[in-house]
């Protein structure tokens, strides 16, 4: 093991920065002061902070010191610019769903740093940017990250065995020592540095690894080519429709041509004259490639079928760009087969260097205000409402409160004022949007959520029993979120000639509710009752023309009551009963 080409003791103490620095935007969450009450600031430190040291400690020796810390401070501050975007996306700031934003922001950064390191690296040791170097930092990067990690956790394991053998005899200080953050977080970020450094030490054992992955997958890309072709030739067959009708299709097939690529590009890796098989089975490999395109034709059909239907979405805006990604992949590929044939491995290198660049500022631009998916989804969102295309009961304003962050809070802030009037049903909706399970207690809430009942028949409610029903009612964020509308009706089930008062709610998703109101001791209160429900084989109607004009009318319960002593039986049927009687 030689470890004399690397700056070890920078690398130590960068680490032991990089522990500290974690340490106090811990401590900043754990408390609630600065940066940890600015979203901007901690997002932009903590992609600061866990970046560059990375970086550093990945690619550093004694030659490129200096141009590496350049370029891991330079790419760090962009990240960190990205991140102060997304954190500038949290809102509002109490109820927003962060963990929503933030995995795309992680995974998409995690990315993009993934291949921005081996071009950082090219450049910082004044390389040519060439295919096979760059897959070489790749693979090295990769598998001593990866190893140095598991190296990490094992020191926690062992620490943690350390403080659980001293604690079973009644000895705490190791426990308490090794679970204090001020502990864990220097340590845990030297041992990781110690693995990368070991590791790095070590390039005959990755270089081993990287073959070994090579032979497993040049048999694997043989195999999925095959499936792939088997899976073309069975669609005339079976038709198209089953591939959407029966599952996320155009995902699956998005995932075999994701693998599909990564197999051919850890199979042909290095010299563009090497062929890892046989001329018969190098021109079944270029076959599979040549129909790829196939593929992003067939995925590019459903993509576009469920947005002409339900419009776009942060799921579909993904799974077009993933499309994008891999059809220029594969239609970079076609081309080299078309102009070299069997040395088609030579226009290889060039297309995913290329690509490479692409796959990043894509990954940069949508993290940014350039390509905004959240605010792309609201604005398509508003004008299909605008032109007519769904309605307003259509639209899931759960989506815009849990996944669009700031576009959609935005648009139902601006929805609360330009349907306060028309559509009062609709702000009662909007209002249960990012809020804790308290109710509101607003006039203005309350105004809205009574001119949402309609009294039938000619009822008249009396005003206390319009506050009761409010205040009930607001008690429960989700019935009032879901609700479509509520009739009121008036009834004396016990005949005893006051009015009770029937309560029917009915969600946009067609689901009944129905409460009874009655005087108890002066005040209106609601009562339990047991609904049965109509025949499931009658056809579905709206509940406004179901009732119509129609009276309410009783009858006697097949079963009384029964008093034995103390005890009291009610017996009532929990299933859908035709009584003839």
């Amino acid at each position: 093991m030689d470890t004399s080409r690397y700056p070890t003791l920078i690398m130590l103490l960068v680490a032991l920065v990089q522990g500290f620095c974690l340490l106090i935007l811990h401590e900043s969450i754990e408390f609630g002061f600065w940066p940890a009450t600015s979203p901007t600031a901690l997002y932009s430190l903590y992609a600061f902070v866990l970046i560059c040291p990375t970086l550093f400690l990945l690619a550093v020796d004694e030659h490129n010191i200096k141009r590496l810390t350049l370029g891991a401070v330079g790419f760090s501050l962009l990240c960190s610019s990205l991140a102060y975007y997304t954190g500038l996306q949290v809102v509002p700031l109490p109820f927003a769903d962060v963990e929503d934003l933030l995995f795309p922001f992680c995974f998409s950064t995690v990315l993009l740093t993934f291949k921005a390191l081996m071009y950082l690296q090219v450049w910082a040791n004044k390389e040519a940017f060439a295919y096979p170097k760059l897959f070489s930092y790749s693979w090295r990067n990769l598998l001593t990250f990866g190893v140095a990690l598991v190296f990490t956790l094992v020191t926690w394991g062992v620490l943690m065995l350390w403080a659980g053998l001293f604690k079973v005899i009644n000895v705490d200080f190791f426990y308490e020592l090794f679970t204090e953050e001020w502990f864990y977080y220097p340590i845990l970020s030297m041992a990781l540095a110690f693995g990368i450094i070991l590791i790095r030490s070590l390039t005959f054992i990755v270089d081993t690894i990287k073959r070994l992955q090579q032979a497993l997958l040049k048999y694997l890309l043989v195999l999925l080519v095959f499936i792939s072709l088997l899976f073309l030739i069975a669609l005339p067959f079976t038709g198209l429709a089953p591939i959407w009708e029966n599952g996320p299709g155009s995902y699956l097939i998005l995932w075999m041509q994701a693998c599909i690529l990564f197999a051919l590009n850890s199979v042909y890796q290095n010299d563009a004259e090497e062929r890892p098989y046989g001329l018969l089975l190098h021109r079944f490999i270029y076959l599979g490639i040549l129909l790829l395109p196939c593929y992003s034709a067939l995925v590019f059909y459903g993509l576009t079928a469920r947005i002409d239907q339900y419009g776009w979405s942060l799921s579909r805006y993904w799974g077009m760009i993933v499309w994008a990604l891999l059809a220029l992949f594969a239609l970079g590929y076609v081309a080299g087969i078309i102009r070299q044939r069997d040395a088609w491995i030579r226009s290889l290198g060039k297309v995913n260097v290329s690509m490479g660049c692409v796959f990043m500022l894509v990954l940069i631009a949508i993290n940014s205000p350039v390509l905004d998916l959240r605010k792309l989804t609201v604005q398509d969102q508003v004008a299909r409402l605008s032109s007519g295309d769904i309605t307003l009961e259509e639209i899931d304003i759960q989506y815009f409160e849990r996944h669009l962050s700031k576009p959609g809070y935005d648009v139902i802030q601006q929805w609360k004022s330009d349907y306060k009037t028309t559509n009062p049903n609709f702000v009662v909706r909007l209002n249960r949007l990012y809020m804790s399970n308290e109710p509101l207690n607003s006039e203005d809430d309350k105004l809205l959520v009574l001119s949402n009942i309609e009294c039938l028949n000619g009822c008249n409610a009396p005003t206390e029993l319009l506050d009761q029903i409010y205040t009930d009612r607001s008690q429960n964020r989700w019935g009032l979120m879901n609700n479509k509308h509520m009739y009121l009706l008036e009834a004396d089930p016990n005949d005893d000639g006051e009015m009770e008062y029937l309560l029917i709610q009915e969600s946009i998703n067609g689901f009944r509710s129905f409460y009874l109101y009655a005087r108890v001791q002066q005040a209106w209160q609601s009562l339990t009752i047991q609904t049965l429900h109509p025949d499931e084989n009658q056809p579905e109607v709206p509940l406004i023309e179901s009732l119509g004009d129609l009276s309410i009318e009783y009858k006697t319960p097949k079963y009384k009551q029964m008093h034995i002593g103390e005890w009291t039986i009610d017996v009532s049927l929990r299933h859908n009963v035709k009584d003839d009687d």
